[in-house]
């Protein structure tokens, strides 16, 4: 009887530990705003400058390149295309791929 009483409240424990809470997605979204974004093959091609829904998918809003007489450009990335590093963002496609998507040339620095 005692073992079950044991197994019982370990149980309990485990399903209401606080450790194991999710955070929502608003928090999750937010610590990606003003992260740096690089291409698979790590060039750095802009910053997070929000996270929302496009369609039916959350997308990163991109600032994009940006030059001496020109701003940059805003561009919506789906979170499927993106992993999120310790401290930045990497795209799962290449500089060239990325150009070739939005019609212009990237890259500020390396990675």
């Amino acid at each position: 009887m005692k073992l079950v009483h044991a197994a019982l409240l370990l149980v309990g424990i485990t399903i209401s530990s606080p450790a194991s809470a999710e955070i929502s997605a608003s928090q999750a979204d937010a610590r990606l705003i003003g992260m740096l974004i690089y291409t698979a093959d790590g060039l750095l091609i802009g910053q997070v400058i929000n996270v929302e829904i496009y369609g039916s998918r959350r997308t990163l809003v991109a600032a994009i390149g940006g030059l001496v007489a020109f701003g940059p450009r805003f561009v919506w990335i789906p979170l499927s295309w993106a992993n999120k590093e310790e401290d930045c963002i990497v795209l799962l496609l290449t500089n060239a791929e990325v150009a070739a998507l939005l019609g212009f040339g990237l890259g500020i620095g390396i990675r």
